[in-house]
């Protein structure tokens, strides 16, 4: 099956290749295992670890161990891969790093590439990024690679499950495993991970320090933040707000598209319905002080320093069959939260929040007006349920526990 998958991914190479090789995609350039000149320069003759994290949330959830690794790696270089053009871009201004480029394609050709380029001494990855040409060709070459903040849901284990005669080889190349959770831990181990490299570490995401925020939101009227919205959720929140803004006349929406690519249809909607925005771009270092009422944001890395200004959020693909996102921002800010019944993918967060008091789970779109109406009617219970949320996280000590996980693979490729 490996063999197979490894057929696929020449033959997607090669059909794409031509294009990434075009002026017109330069930015795609490192699919392929290019580098500019000047990082390889400057990473050349040392060791170096690689950290790589799909997203922008990852990244800024890793950035606390990021942190860490470059207290405790003298001497070592660090360069960071994301999966996105975005997530690239925001992980070149951290400091922490000396480099970032995209993730190469998982193509033979590809990988050794950037492998023969990077000459890694540690390759690290977040969550669920299961790159089996990469982790097999960092085997070969005595890499080890440590899985961090692992991550499994309900939902993914039910898809791996189909190609567990895939994972299970691919599984084996991975040094070591830190699971946010036993649950995520039975879980990787069901689909193949040998069970003594599976450690339970927790998730990054409950250790990340809350950002401060960009710009000033003022403190006139409740603020509802709607964030990680999906096709759907954005009609059902906006629908929402208007019926609760003839309730509560100073009432603001804080609109957080997942998908920013989704802006354009976005807007759209929010004019048919007859709601005043404005882009958050459009503010530039100017803040926003309920004028008008609903903000758009469409900038990346922002959302999490302004949870602080929110009396109540929401958390989108929850209300569409997506999983549900990150819970534990809102939550860390002491802000009482409401999401839909699609929680798969953060379920034991929703568990514990919804044990502590902290967060609300609807059934539908219909139902949001309720919970919503009463934090906005009653301040003094919203403060009271955000506190619950926050002291239902508690401190996870994550940010260690990884670290000790990861350096404990410099010795040998296998951490068991």
């Amino acid at each position: 099956m490996l063999a197979l998958y490894g057929l696929l991914t020449r033959v997607g190479e090669v059909v794409a290749a031509p294009a990434l090789r075009s002026r017109r995609l330069r930015a795609h350039h490192e699919r392929l295992g290019i580098y500019p000149p000047e990082l390889l320069e400057r990473v050349r003759n040392r060791p170096l670890l690689w950290l790589h994290n799909a997203s922008v949330g990852e990244l800024l959830a890793a950035r606390p161990l990021l942190g860490r690794f470059r207290e405790s790696l003298e001497g070592w270089r660090i360069v960071l891969t994301t999966t996105s053009l975005a997530g690239r871009d925001l992980a070149r201004k951290l400091p922490e790093g000396d480099g970032a480029v995209l993730l190469p394609l998982d193509s033979p050709r590809c990988v050794a590439r950037a492998l023969d380029s990077l000459s890694p001494s540690l390759f690290v990855f977040t969550e669920t990024e299961i790159w089996p040409g990469l982790l097999r060709a960092l085997e070969r070459r005595r890499v080890p690679a440590v899985l961090v903040s692992g991550r499994v849901s309900p939902r993914a284990y039910r898809r791996y499950r189909w190609i567990r005669p895939l994972l299970r080889p691919v599984l084996g190349a991975v040094a070591a495993f830190g699971m946010q959770s036993d649950a995520e831990a039975e879980r990787i181990r069901s689909l193949g991970a040998p069970a003594a490299r599976v450690h339970v570490t927790g998730s990054l995401k409950s250790d990340a320090p809350a950002p401060t925020a960009a710009f000033e939101i003022g403190s006139g009227g409740a603020l509802w933040i709607a964030a990680s919205t999906h096709a759907g959720e954005e009609e059902a929140c906006a629908r929402a707000f208007l019926e609760l803004r003839a309730r509560y006349a100073h009432l603001r929406l804080l609109l957080a598209p997942r998908h920013l690519d989704r802006l354009g249809e976005v807007e759209a909607l929010l004019r048919g319905l007859g709601v005043a925005f404005v882009r958050r771009t459009a503010l530039g270092e100017r803040g926003w002080w309920g004028e008008p009422p609903v903000l758009l944001l469409d900038t990346l890395g922002e959302l999490a320093g302004l949870y602080p200004a929110a009396t109540a959020a929401f958390v989108g693909g929850t209300l569409v069959p997506v999983g549900g996102h990150n819970l534990l921002e809102p939550a860390r800010a002491a802000v009482p939260v409401v999401y839909g019944p699609h929680v798969d993918n953060v379920a034991e967060v929703a568990r514990a929040l919804e044990a502590a008091g902290g967060a609300v789970r609807v059934n539908e779109a219909a139902e949001l007006t309720t919970p919503l109406a009463a934090l906005f009617a009653d301040p003094q219970t919203a403060r009271t349920i955000g506190r619950a949320a926050r002291s239902a996280l508690g401190a996870s000590g994550s940010v260690e526990a990884n670290l000790r996980v990861a350096l404990g693979c410099l010795d040998g490729a296998r951490c068991a």
